[in-house]
């Protein structure tokens, strides 16, 4: 009779587990979690003697484009929601890729002053070695690389997501109007000032400030040239945060690593009329689409050349 029984369960369960090993199989090759969440393509190509490159969260993510400019071997090393933390351990790992004097874009964007949100990204197993991993254990590695089913919230609406219903698809067609910017500056900003436990004032700030010290020191090291560079916002995004006294703190923050690293040079276009008040170059309030990032690159390059950081 138990014979019966626990053959009944394993004709029952057997299939059931076969099955949800194939969704997690299919789902591991889906453009959802293969491309647009781990953001992993980019980093099985990384080229040797890397000229030019970025780091920094979704801002750095699409304000770069270097397809102008292939006589410089560069890649944008961005990931969405990258933190200084993880931005540190992003160069750590590629630094043998480098060349020597290569320049590092370091974007400071609004979030990265004054919040502290370095929890583990899980996307990061895909991304990066174990020992450039903070807090990296077996039984995350197991749930979010092999099996990534079923560590996603609600896989079954992802398994659709594709390159042309994604916000990719925006980066690439959309162009903004005054209206649609109104609403989308008021959701950011709710969202980059949204208080659920990572705003930490003076102390953030001083955590930021150190983390991005991280990197400066690292570069300094390793014979590359870091560059600040805060990337366009909508200028109607910029009115909001006008009313408070964040603009204050925002650039007492690039002060204090001006004055603390002589020589570094900080390249600020957040406010530039010409990019905050021209809303065909932006898909909301904050991200440049590929009209933008394709100016907004070659003004990177020509101010780098200017300065003497560019051939």
């Amino acid at each position: 009779m138990m014979k019966r029984f626990l053959i009944k369960i394993a004709i029952i369960t057997i299939p059931f587990i076969l099955l949800l090993f194939v969704l997690n199989f299919i789902f591991s090759k889906s453009y959802y979690w293969d491309v647009y969440y781990t953001e992993q393509e980019k980093f099985r190509h990384v080229p040797e003697n890397i000229q030019l490159t970025n780091v920094g969260s979704s801002h750095g993510v699409y304000a770069f484009d270097y397809i102008d400019f292939p006589e410089y071997t560069a890649i944008n090393m961005a990931v969405s929601w990258q933190h200084h933390g993880y931005n540190y351990q992003i160069l750590k790992q590629y630094v043998d890729c480098f060349s020597e004097n290569a320049v590092i874009l370091i974007p400071v964007s609004y979030f990265d002053i004054t919040r502290i949100e370095e929890e583990p990204l899980y996307k990061y197993y895909k991304i990066l070695e174990k020992e450039n991993f903070p807090d990296w254990n077996v039984k995350d590695y197991f749930l979010y690389k092999v099996f990534p089913f079923f560590s996603t919230k609600e896989p079954w609406k992802k398994f659709f997501m594709n390159e042309n219903n994604s916000p990719v698809a925006a980066y690439e067609k959309v162009v903004s109007t005054g209206e649609s910017l109104a609403d989308s500056s008021k959701i950011m900003y709710e969202t980059f000032t949204r208080d659920n436990g990572v705003e930490k004032g003076e102390e953030g700030f001083l955590y930021n400030i150190e983390a991005l010290s991280k990197i400066i020191d690292f570069c300094n090291k390793n014979r590359l040239k870091p560059v600040l560079v805060s990337t366009p916002q909508v200028d109607k995004l910029n009115a909001i945060y006008a009313q408070t006294d964040f603009f204050d703190t925002f650039y007492r923050f690039t002060d204090i690593l001006k004055e603390k690293y002589p020589g570094l040079i900080y390249l600020d276009y957040s406010q530039k009329v010409e990019y905050s008040s021209d809303y065909s170059l932006f898909f909301d309030a904050t991200h440049l689409n590929k009209k933008g990032a394709k100016k907004f690159t070659a003004q990177i390059v020509q101010d780098l050349k200017n300065a003497g950081l560019l051939e």
